[in-house]
């Protein structure tokens, strides 16, 4: 880098030359020849500078005397960071400030005019100019404050004369932000806020909640505080819930009331008129208690109650608030006993006892046509292979000797099926409300080999014409026989994922059902 700095310097390329230096400089502080030649470099670069400043404020090329002497400037101010001091001569720094006040107040002027002429954007990049150059230069903040902030002044007060007095009070805050006594932009924002919520306030007296919602949520947001905007909101948001949930309840729609007011009570607090208390009414109302019967299950009582049991829990578990779920047997015995093995209609006058004595909405009825849960066998089966040995002789060439054995090969399949009928009937009318018909089966299969040698080596072995050849096609499958797993999924896990899968689907299709409908 130094030889290449030289080179510079001697081909007259003292700009080049310096910079060099300068890097050098950075990287090795401590060498005195790199702060020499950077002196000395710089020195011929500034001069040069310092010459073409005084030629261009001869021929009255003002911004480039300026700009010619902020580079030579910022040159110095750089290298200076090395520890290097250039030198800037006083007659250059005087001819620099004669040229900045000419240049700077033919700018000036010409950034009044475009101010006057509501040309904002070029005035700016004008007023921009000057006070990176001069900051102090006149009233040049004013003029920049006027190029930046006008247009958005403005912006914001044809916002306000169309009735958009929220992009209007966006536009004014902006303004705000930057400079808050900018004219009267405080006032301009208050102004746009009391608009807007005058709008939301007349919206909600003529009942279009919707558009005063958007109104009044425009202020609120903007200012919690603003007047009395956070109730009228709340009002705005909620009125028409409640009266429609109101109407809801009169026509005895109480699942749709009983959401309508949750939600009002979730919205504003609990305090909104007597929602709560009508959210009470309305879950009276909507509760609907079901009996549950289930038939039994062929060939094995114990798991058609696990099944019962099952649905119970899962019913429970989803909080819903309308569904109260109870076993027939613990509620009303004697139609227990008229029901129990009836897979046709149910008596409707037994029905009806359940909704009188009971207070029950619906039968749930459970009919298992099919359950059958298997436990399979192990089975085993003697199976013909070839153990391959590698031998390897004197002179280390390898071959081989297959001989024929004999390996275990054992499987085992365990599996449970289940088809169920599912029908949700009415106490009153004895309609049959919702109708399912479920049919699944849950299996697994274990199945691996066993072989007392070396089970790496062993082969599988295909028969033909009376006699047994290597099978090395199928030498993967046997090894994955060989390392197979030897557990299997128990009937009983098998029937607790068939029974939990089963009761999803049926408790899914119980919570959906809306018997308002």
């Amino acid at each position: 880098m130094s030889k290449q700095a030289s080179g510079y310097e001697r081909a007259g390329m003292f700009r080049e030359a310096a910079e060099l230096y300068y890097q050098a400089s950075l990287r090795k502080p401590k060498k005195i020849d790199y702060k020499m030649g950077l002196n000395r470099a710089g020195q011929m670069y500034m001069e040069g500078l310092a010459s073409d400043v005084s030629r261009a404020y001869s021929r009255g090329e003002y911004r480039k005397a300026v700009y010619d002497y902020l580079e030579m400037k910022a040159f110095a101010d750089k290298v200076q960071r090395t520890g290097v001091t250039l030198r800037i001569e006083h007659s250059t720094q005087r001819t620099f400030e004669n040229a900045r006040e000419i240049y700077l107040d033919e700018r000036y002027e010409l950034g009044q005019r475009l101010i006057g002429e509501q040309n904002f954007d070029e005035a700016r990049k004008i007023f921009v100019e000057i006070h990176g150059i001069s900051p102090n230069f006149r009233d040049t903040r004013s003029y920049l404050n006027t190029a930046t902030l006008e247009p958005m002044y403005q912006n914001g007060a044809r916002f306000f004369s169309q009735r958009n007095y929220m992009q209007a009070y966006v536009e004014w805050e902006r303004i705000a932000a930057k400079d808050p006594g900018y004219k009267d932009v405080r006032q301009r924002m208050q102004q746009a806020l009391n608009e807007r919520y005058k709008e939301g306030t007349l919206f909600l007296l003529n009942e279009d909640f919707t558009a005063a919602a958007r109104a009044l949520g425009d202020v609120y947001k903007v200012n919690p505080g603003y007047m009395d905007v956070k109730s009228q909101y709340i009002e705005a948001r909620n009125e028409p819930v409640y009266r429609a949930s109101i109407q809801n309840l009169g026509s005895g729609r109480c699942r749709a009331a009983f959401r309508g007011f949750e939600q009002i009570i979730a919205d504003a607090g609990g305090n909104y008129k007597n929602a709560v208390s009508l959210r009470n009414e309305a879950i009276v109302c909507a509760s609907y208690p079901i009996a549950l019967l289930s038939n039994p299950m062929p060939g094995n009582h114990a798991d058609g109650e696990e099944f019962e049991n099952i649905l119970i829990q899962m019913i429970l578990d989803t909080k819903d608030p309308f569904i109260k779920i109870h076993k027939l047997a613990d509620i009303n015995q004697r139609v227990l006993r008229a029901f129990q093995g009836t897979t046709g209609s149910l008596n409707r006058t037994m029905l009806r006892q359940l909704y009188d004595r009971n207070g029950i909405a619906a039968v749930l009825v459970l009919n298992f046509s099919q359950y059958q849960k298997t436990a399979g066998s192990l089975q085993r089966a003697e199976k013909t292979g070839f153990e391959r040995v590698v031998i390897e002789n004197r002179e280390g060439e390898t071959s081989y000797r297959d001989q024929q054995v004999s390996y275990m090969e054992y499987s085992r399949t365990n599996q449970v099926q289940i088809n169920v009928n599912v029908q949700l009937v009415s106490t009153l009318t004895g309609e049959i409300l919702l109708s399912r018909r479920y049919s699944q089966t849950e299996s697994d299969e274990m199945k691996y080999a066993v072989y007392r040698g070396e089970s790496k080596n062993l082969y599988p072995a295909t028969l033909r014409n009376n006699s047994y050849h290597i099978d090395e096609r199928n030498y993967a499958s046997l090894q994955r026989l060989l390392n197979a797993d030897q557990t299997i999924t128990s009937p009983n896990q098998l029937r607790d994922k068939l029974f939990s899968d089963l009761n999803i689907n049926i408790t899914q299709a119980l919570i959906t059902f809306d018997p308002e409908r």
